[in-house]
């Protein structure tokens, strides 16, 4: 049964293009694209849940395409596909931001099993709630896909928000978990995080206000 679970491929051999399709089309949703430049125009609007990537393309190499997708995105996971079997080659692929690299020819088995894998490790550390996305990996918090730039402190008390959205969570706790058991300080710090949480917030474009003042107590993430 086929799921939501979105895949660009990124592939100009017509050939391999249609053993790819064949293959994901049943289970997931594909997209294909021949160049870089396709790849982007649909990459800037819409992004996929997985990229399956070739390093030779007709109009920029796959270490370009890779290395602009990690400048506005360190989270989708990137498969390279290459005729470029050699150590050098997989080296620079991986450290340019690839989670994984087959050789061609390649089994469509094995391919499968490490979208799954790679998949299933882009998820272990996120958490949705309310159009937020946690992200664990990167320490970031995205509202609607937009980042919120958050600080360490500013991301910790969000993610403890959220991770128990719907209950109040007392202030002592919060301290003793962002600011650490032996904090001393003016206790207006978390009321001064609160508020700069509530202003990034609001200014990726949300219209409601999540995160809930309980006088005298804490805070609450609606998950409205």
């Amino acid at each position: 049964m086929k799921n939501n679970t979105m895949i660009y491929v990124v592939e100009d051999d017509e050939g391999i293009q249609e053993v790819y399709e064949g293959a994901f089309e049943n289970e997931y949703l594909v997209k294909l694209f021949s160049s870089g430049k396709d790849f982007f125009e649909m990459f800037n609007k819409v992004r996929p849940d997985i990229i399956i990537l070739d390093i030779m393309l007709p109009d920029m190499d796959g270490y370009t395409i890779l290395t602009k997708i990690r400048e506005t995105d360190e989270r989708v996971p990137v498969i390279i596909v290459s005729a470029k079997s050699d150590e050098i080659s997989f080296v620079k692929g991986l450290n340019k931001g690839a989670d994984d690299y087959m050789s061609k020819p390649f089994s469509i088995l094995e391919l499968m099993a490490r979208v799954r894998t790679n998949l299933r490790r882009a998820n272990l550390y996120v958490t949705q709630a309310g159009g937020f996305t946690v992200d664990n990996n990167t320490y970031k918090v995205f509202y609607k896909g937009e980042d919120l730039k958050l600080t360490l402190k500013e991301f910790k008390l969000l993610k403890m928000l959220i991770g128990q959205a719907g209950i109040t969570v007392n202030r002592e706790d919060m301290f003793r978990e962002v600011w650490g058991e032996e904090f001393i300080g003016e206790t207006r710090t978390l009321d001064m995080h609160m508020a700069t949480l509530r202003d990034k917030i609001k200014s990726a474009g949300a219209e409601v206000e999540y995160i809930i003042t309980v006088r005298g107590i804490g805070y609450r993430f609606e998950n409205i």
